[in-house]
């Protein structure tokens, strides 16, 4: 009687530890640092700017930015190129709700107060 007692004590012990590590680490999981806006620019590029989804001319196209429309910056990427003239680097950036890259040539910096 004793000895099932033990086995039965040291069973909760394992299953409350199992509960409470599972607990914890879905807890700590859900902390996402929120992104920091570094810039709001312009989009200078005459027919608009086309949203990818990598830092890469050849990467899938998401949309097409309107020349003119405003989007939130999050830093850039990889070296200086030269697209169309213009000498930039990929930049992330968030339009619309819509994340991706665009190349920052084609940025114009805006004053926001």
């Amino acid at each position: 009687m004793i000895y099932s007692k033990n086995i039965m004590n040291i069973s909760v012990t394992i299953l409350l530890s199992f509960v409470f590590s599972l607990v914890w680490n879905c807890a700590s999981a859900e902390k996402v640092e929120p992104r920091k806006i570094e810039k709001i620019m312009k989009v200078r590029a005459g027919g608009g700017l086309r949203l990818r989804i990598a830092p890469d001319i050849k990467a899938q196209k998401i949309d097409v930015v309107p020349d003119g429309d405003v989007v939130e910056t999050f830093g850039e990427n990889g070296e200086l190129e030269i697209q169309d003239g213009k000498q930039g680097r990929w930049v992330k950036v968030k339009w619309k709700k819509k994340d991706g890259y665009v190349f920052g040539g084609f940025l114009e910096f805006i004053n926001v107060k």
